[in-house]
């Protein structure tokens, strides 16, 4: 049994294509993919990257690999690495997020199951995380809604008010809470696609839009300064705590929301440490959304 996983395997990583370890082995192309999967399920873990009809080696699949070039004969040696690896829960794990609370939320009860998982945080916008996913920089991400795209799997995580902050010296810092008519014709700060400026086109407010970027950080930063309105979400709070310049207003009279969800490659979501991920972020893998 493993003999002809560990042949097939080989074959497809010596030749780069399942099409051309068919032709080199004799066999069909169904039965290599048959025997690939085989070896990657029984083990729990990922030997390949696929794209398209390419095929990259994973970090344990080079190992894998290195094992097999010599001669078949030590197959015990190459199970032996496979088995360490489940019995250790080990190997890599890369997240893009759009925000770091959520990631580290979800990492902190990955690495309680997986403690010794090395696992990697990179803050993105929607747009990267899923060109990362794409790219295989990333094995999973978090961004702000579904991935209108059949190629990833999606699935709701958390939602988040969105508040108002201003500068400490801004008329409306004086008020407990604010309509959003009350932003009509002020200076805002906008965030590049986010929730609020959606909530302010549905409203039929008409706002000063004096600047624009991409991250919560640069929204901070421009409020601070006094350049004008921004908006914040409850996630972001926590980063702003003991700011003297900033003040957080509630919105009284429309509900704002931001949301987080995981996202991955559909064909990667089963795989082990993808699904534990998601499992841990509550996502049900048996369906996909987008």
């Amino acid at each position: 049994m493993y003999q002809r996983w560990l042949a097939a395997f080989h074959a497809v990583a010596q030749t780069g294509s399942f099409t051309a370890a068919a032709k080199a082995l004799n066999i069909g192309q169904p039965t290599v993919s048959t025997h690939v999967a085989a070896l990657e399920a029984h083990f729990g873990v990922e030997l390949f990257h696929r794209r398209g009809r390419r095929v990259e080696l994973t970090a344990i699949g080079g190992e894998l690999l290195a094992i097999t070039s010599g001669l078949f004969g030590h197959e015990e040696e190459a199970i032996a690495l496979l088995r360490a690896v489940r019995a250790r829960g080990t190997g890599s794990l890369r997240i893009g997020s759009v925000r770091p609370l959520d990631a580290m939320e979800i990492c902190a009860l990955l690495l309680g199951e997986h403690p010794n998982l090395k696992v990697s945080v990179a803050l993105a916008s929607a747009s990267d995380v899923l060109k990362g996913l794409l790219e295989f920089a990333f094995d999973a991400g978090i961004i702000g809604q579904p991935a209108d795209d059949p190629r990833f799997f999606s699935s709701f995580y958390k939602r988040y008010r969105i508040n108002i902050i201003v500068h400490v010296d801004h008329p409306l810092a004086r008020r407990r809470s604010i309509r959003l008519n009350d932003l009509k014709g002020r200076r805002v700060v906008q965030r590049t696609g986010g929730a609020f400026n959606r909530a302010l086109i549905d409203a039929g407010v008409t706002i000063d839009p004096v600047l624009e970027t991409t991250s919560l950080e640069g929204v901070v930063a421009a409020v601070m300064q006094n350049i004008g309105i921004g908006a914040i979400s409850d996630s972001g709070i926590a980063g702003i705590v003991g700011h003297r310049k900033l003040k957080v207003i509630p919105v009284s009279d429309v509900d704002m929301y931001t949301e987080a969800h995981v996202v991955c490659l559909a064909e990667r979501r089963t795989r082990p440490l993808i699904a534990s991920f998601l499992s841990h972020a509550g996502a049900d893998t048996r369906r996909r959304q987008g």
